[in-house]
């Protein structure tokens, strides 16, 4: 059910306003994925060992690591996607000068690491993911600021920053998964969060081809304002995520931060920095 319901559900959304198969088709696969992730969660709760334990989700570090996580994901995984036909086709890079400069966004996140640990043992993973996934979301509107005629070097160096914030968020919100999991639980927690982490990657890939079909008239040229466009729709996903971080204390994930707040009182009830 959670395989044949996850299928119709990526293929329904890869086929909205589309015009390869009938708008019918498109609506009947959505609704029969609805139904059957619905009916899974239904047997999911009659059951010992459901092949998906759902109930993880009620933990609030792993449940907002995943599901507010998995929101940023879906915004931040579609850029890879994105990205280069806008270098290509509306640029009209080769295909080599555009793979040489979006190659930069995932090298800059061979660096995270010696970055990524002061700042969670600084900051913990309330700020550290809130602001994070803030900035992707910047950064991803900041795409549409990119022109025909904007250097090489400036576009490669933008895509190496943007790689390196989006490692934070991934670093950030995979390690906090984990931190407060029960470890006779860890085993169904990797296999839920596994499957939700591959999920948003096809979900971002999905999400852009979606919004970029959405936003161009058949037959219409593939322009650089209609990349653009869909970067700053992209970049809006992010920022769905922010209420499901500002949920979180600042004890959570200490144990693996060792972040150490000043005043649980104050912390809890004070706005973020």
């Amino acid at each position: 059910m959670v395989g044949a319901g996850l299928a119709l559900l990526q293929y329904g959304i890869e086929n909205v306003g589309r015009q390869a198969i009938p708008v019918v088709a498109v609506a009947g696969a959505l609704a029969a994925a609805g139904l059957l992730l619905l009916a899974f969660a239904w047997h999911a709760r009659r059951v010992a060992a459901p092949a998906i334990d759902l109930s993880l989700l009620r933990q609030r570090s792993f449940g907002i690591a995943t599901l507010a996580g998995g929101l940023s994901r879906i915004g931040m995984n579609g850029v890879p996607y994105l990205l280069p036909l806008m270098l290509q086709i509306g640029f009209g890079m080769s295909p080599a000068s555009s793979g040489s400069l979006t190659f930069c966004s995932s090298l800059s996140g061979l660096l995270i690491r010696p970055v990524a640990v002061p700042l969670l043992r600084r900051l913990g993973f309330r700020r550290v993911l809130f602001w994070a996934s803030a900035l992707c979301s910047a950064a991803i509107a900041g795409f549409a600021l990119l022109q025909p005629d904007t250097p090489p070097l400036l576009i490669a160096g933008y895509a190496a920053l943007y790689g390196f914030v989006r490692a934070i968020q991934f670093m950030g919100s995979n390690t906090l998964a984990y931190a407060d999991t029960p470890s006779e639980r860890l085993s169904r927690a990797t296999s839920l969060g596994g499957v939700l982490q591959q999920l948003t990657v096809s979900l971002g890939v999905s999400a852009g081809a979606t919004l970029l079909s959405l936003t161009t008239v058949e037959g219409e040229a593939l322009t650089p304002a209609r990349f653009h466009a869909v970067f700053l729709l992209l970049a809006v996903i992010p920022l769905l995520a922010l209420p499901g971080f500002h949920r979180l204390r600042p004890e959570d994930g200490t144990e693996v931060s060792g972040h150490r707040h000043r005043s649980r009182g104050v912390e809890e009830s004070g706005p973020l920095p």
